[in-house]
């Protein structure tokens, strides 16, 4: 047994108990909070008292027990001491004595049958002191019958002068029976010989002592105690059921280990506010039922008892340990307290709670806590408290909660429209983790929509989750409902009508082109339906519809081109949504305008932000397709390799049912991306993956056969590449949406056309993309220049080529711009200005070793390779007679003094002649000379001197200012 910080009461019962032995008797009342060892204390000193030759006669009162008459004294004559017939004269109660209620009565006024119970239980008392010291030991006072208190208060009045200590334990501050604590107190409070003793909770050093003193040392002595101190409150009792639960952890240190707790901890709560009464046990178990949804401020009205007493009942348990100002110290001892209810009481509470939180107007995230934690909710209010919950939760990301709501609100479902809101729902919440999952959800309003069994708005709110994860014939059929509700819509489901047909023309045109004329019908009506809405102003239309609007922005830029004003739009979209399962179409659309409008440097912080949001927020969903953003707008940077990884990224993120049609944006970028790094697979595309044939009535479609286009190019499958450039064009013009820069299928296809000698096709083609694009389309515009360089006059090639360097540079396209570099230096080149082109081939050679464009960068080294050749060649031919037998023979291996024997000049004019001809070749030394100076070695005299020679006057001055024969050894030591 440990018992610690004791010592000082431990002391002065000791002091009291000599007292009794010395005739002078007295009255001990120990008093302290629920199971802060009070009973521990009474044990002890009863040990003690015994060892000292005293006779202990011990009771414990219990709350069960306050309605049987005389129960406690009942204990105390209950023993060996007293013969039979003394036990049934104490026990035995005058008649109209035998109830509660009427002892009760007369314990402020003694009457006379109290008083002679009181008589006969003290003589007996006395008599036994006669023979040895008596302890009479009540614990739990305030627990007693009221005739066994009435006894005791009698008793306790004529002790004084007797062997005989009365010690009593009573709970402070006092609980269920502080009325019963007060009728005992004040009778005695004016005796001399009472004697009141406060046990208080352990104090951090004594935390620390008593569990360095437990079996196995749970703390090392003198380690820190404040985290055990801090959970226990200085409880014992709770502090020994922290240590139970830490034997029960395997493994754990005996060096300052941090509590837990458990289950042992929980129940020692739970025993704790048992003991502590009805009262108390009520309280700690609303307040754990209103701890689960943070409505402890609802507790007096949960308990329906006023602020004042309900204060006063937590302070109680703050002092037990139970509590830390108001609150339990642990979720574990709540969930204990709520435990040891029975399952239809704790549902009862928890409806209770949700009824008074509705009431008092409580986010519905609040009340629903409780509707799930009362299992069925059939109250009237439950459906739309557990859907707005759900949508609550969703905003915060917390799934599960979303989930749990959501299945119960399917429960209680009272018609077929609640059944379509709450299925709409579900995937909701699917489509950001698990879209397939999603996708099965839809599967019976969709057999629905067809039998023609939902209703407009219900329609509409399934095309909303139909646009990313149904087929297009699913669109269709719902499109097709549409047009006969569309004049009964309400005004909420006519707005999102609109906006997902904006949607659908930005990214899935073909669907709308059948259905077109019919809505044009139609659309009065619809608009007749707006029409509600009119009374609100512009402004606010465009900052609550921005969702709305960026469709149709993104609509205006795929068809007219981009303009400043959309750009604004976009920029104002991102900043004021929120990344929520409303605000993720227009962050999505927001970011696609921005890119289309290039303007990839405003696009690609949003894009990095919301995509580790997504993360962060574990949205695998929203993650894929901003990463798939984020590899349109590397590739627009010319980054290949982050495009690469950040497309494969984005594939990997969902499975590949998954993304439907939107499988097009990720791939497209793969492909490009990996074309120009020269690691794009034959097939291009994982045997594994079965595009959709939908896709390509997408814009999404389009984008890939651009980029298939392009590989196949890469590959030489110069008619294949064609068929896939001139489909993706032919549907961008049939949809309207022909901009270079959202996909320049053009400059691709002209490179096709001059591969397969169609000239003019190219120079038509390569017109019509310049005339697309404007110079605030800096991107568009310097890829347009270099394609129409390449069909343009000779000597307009390098002014164009120029500008589109520059337009490029700005634009921050590395590929591009390495591209117009290396078709510059081929340019210059051609032009016979090869410093200039080896200056701009060289630009063009560090982008693409640094971003590693492995095809252009082995285009680039063949094109030095052969200028360098070139280069030699023609310097061969610019090497006079002599510099080139002395560069023969250097080539030959011969030494310089070997050189000069064999033509008889010196070393130093050998050494003369190798310099000019390092110099006129553009060569470090001889190791570089080119072989083909063998043949002019050989021929005595390199062709350039040869001709030379046919102009010569006969017996003219020689080609170096000498006479005579130029074969002659004078006339080459002369040069």
């Amino acid at each position: 047994m440990v018992f610690v910080e004791r010592e000082n009461q431990v002391a002065r019962l000791r002091e009291l108990l000599a007292d009794c032995l010395g005739g002078r008797g007295s009255v001990v009342a120990v008093s302290g909070p629920v199971a802060a060892g009070k009973t521990e204390l009474l044990h002890v000193f009863g040990e003690i008292a015994a060892r000292a030759g005293a006779v202990v006669l011990h009771a414990s009162a219990r709350c069960s027990e306050q309605d049987v008459p005389l129960g406690v004294v009942g204990q105390l004559f209950g023993r060996e001491h007293f013969a039979p017939a003394e036990r049934d004269r104490a026990l035995h109660l005058p008649r109209g004595c035998g109830g509660a209620a009427s002892c009760d009565a007369d314990l402020l006024s003694p009457g006379p049958t109290p008083t002679r119970v009181g008589q006969i239980h003290w003589e007996l008392i006395r008599a036994l002191s006669e023979r040895a010291p008596v302890v009479v030991a009540v614990d739990d006072l305030h627990f007693a019958d009221p005739a066994s208190l009435n006894s005791l208060i009698h008793m306790g009045g004529l002790l004084r002068a007797s062997r005989v200590l009365i010690v009593v334990t009573e709970s402070d501050p006092p609980t269920d029976g502080d009325a019963t604590e007060r009728a005992w107190r004040t009778p005695l409070l004016r005796q001399r010989h009472f004697t009141r003793l406060r046990v208080r909770p352990l104090s951090v050093g004594a935390t620390g002592r008593m569990l360095a003193a437990l079996p196995g040392g749970v703390l090392a002595p003198g380690a820190a105690a404040d985290a055990w101190h801090r959970l226990s409150g200085g409880n014992p009792l709770l502090l020994r059921a922290l240590a139970e639960d830490w034997y029960e952890r395997p493994g754990s240190p005996v060096s300052a280990p941090e509590p837990r707790a458990g289950a042992e901890f929980g129940r020692a709560v739970d025993a704790c506010v048992r003991r502590a009464g009805r009262r108390f046990c009520d309280a700690a178990r609303a307040l754990a039922a209103l701890d689960a949804s943070g409505s402890h401020h609802r507790l007096a009205r949960l308990l329906g008892l006023p602020q004042p007493e309900v204060d006063e009942t937590l302070a109680a348990m703050d002092a037990i340990g139970v509590l830390d100002e108001g609150r339990f110290r642990h979720p574990a001892a709540g969930g204990a307290v709520l435990a040891g209810m029975g399952a239809a009481d704790r549902a009862a509470l928890h409806r209770d709670a949700a009824r008074l939180l509705h009431g008092a107007g409580d986010p519905a995230s609040v009340v629903a806590v409780h509707l799930l934690a009362a299992g069925r909710a059939d109250e009237p209010f439950a459906f739309p408290v557990l859907l707005e919950a759900a949508r609550e939760a969703l905003r915060r990301d917390d799934t599960g909660f979303a989930e749990a709501c959501l299945d119960r609100a399917a429960e209680v479902c009272a018609d077929e429209e609640q059944r379509v809101t709450v299925t709409v729902q579900r995937s909701l919440v699917d489509s950001r983790s698990d879209p397939d999952t999603a996708c099965r959800r839809l599967r019976p309003l969709v057999d629905a929509l067809r039998e023609g069994r939902l209703t407009g708005c219900q329609t509409v709110s399934l095309l909303g989750r139909l646009l990313r994860n149904g087929s297009g014939e699913e669109i269709a059929l719902a499109l097709r409902r549409l047009e006969r509700f569309s004049d009964t819509l309400d005004a909420d489901s006519a707005a999102e009508y609109l906006a997902a047909r904006e949607w659908l023309r930005a990214s899935h045109p073909a669907l709308l082109r059948e259905t077109d004329l019919r809505f044009r019908a139609a659309r009065p009506a619809a608009r007749n339906v707006r029409s509600a809405r009119t009374g609100r102003s512009e402004a606010a239309r465009a900052s609550d519809g921005a969702p709305k609007r960026m469709a149709a922005v993104l609509n205006a830029l795929l068809r007219s081109g981009p303009d400043q004003d959309g750009v604004r739009s976009a920029e104002l979209a991102l900043q004021s949504t929120a990344l929520d399962d409303e605000g993720f179409d227009t962050l999505h659309l927001a970011l696609s305008v921005l890119v289309y409008a290039d303007r990839s440097d405003l696009a690609v912080g949003w894009c990095d932000a919301l995509l580790r949001e997504s993360a962060e927020r574990d949205a695998p969903a929203w993650q894929a397709q901003f990463a798939a953003v984020r590899a349109e707008i590397a590739v627009r940077q010319g980054d290949a390799r982050l495009a690469e990884r950040t497309a494969r990224q984005a594939i990997s993120l969902v499975s590949a049912g998954s993304w439907g049609v939107l499988i097009g944006s990720p791939l497209s970028s793969l492909l490009l991306s990996a074309t120009a790094t020269g690691t794009v697979p034959e097939t291009g595309v994982p045997r594994t993956w079965n595009l959709p044939e939908q896709l390509f009535q997408t814009r999404f479609g389009v984008q890939y056969l651009h980029a298939r286009g392009r590989q196949r190019l890469s590959l030489d499958l110069l008619h294949a590449a064609l068929d896939d450039l001139t489909r993706c064009g032919r549907l961008l013009r049939e949809w309207d949406i022909d901009q270079p820069a959202f996909v320049p299928w053009r400059s691709d296809a002209v490179t096709v056309l001059l591969r397969l000698g169609r000239t003019d096709e190219a120079r038509r083609l390569a017109s019509e993309q310049l005339t697309l694009v404007s110079p605030a389309q800096p991107r568009a515009r310097g890829t347009a220049l270099r394609t129409a360089a390449s069909v343009a006059d000779p000597r307009r090639r390098a002014v164009l080529l120029r500008e589109a360097v520059d337009l490029l540079g700005v634009a921050g396209d590395r590929l591009e711009l390495a591209r117009a570099l290396a078709d510059l230096s081929a340019v210059h080149t051609r032009a016979g200005q090869s410093g200039r082109a080896r200056m701009v081939a060289r630009q063009a050679r560090e982008i693409a070793e640094a971003q590693g464009f492995a095809p252009l960068s082995r285009r680039l080294a063949a094109e030095e390779s052969r200028a360098v050749k070139d280069d030699r060649d023609t310097g061969v031919t610019l090497l006079s007679g002599s510099e080139s037998q002395v560069a023969a023979l250097a080539v030959a291996g011969h030494s310089n003094r070997e050189i000069a024997e064999k033509l008889f000049i010196t070393v130093s004019t050998v050494e003369q002649h190798l310099t000019h001809a390092y110099r006129k070749l553009r060569v470090k030394g001889r190791a570089d000379l080119p072989s083909s100076l063998r043949e002019h070695g050989r021929s005595g005299q390199p062709a350039g001197d040869r001709a030379r020679e046919h102009t010569r006057p006969a017996g003219g001055q020689g080609a170096a200012g000498g006479t005579g024969s130029p074969s002659s050894p004078r006339s080459v030591s002369a040069s």
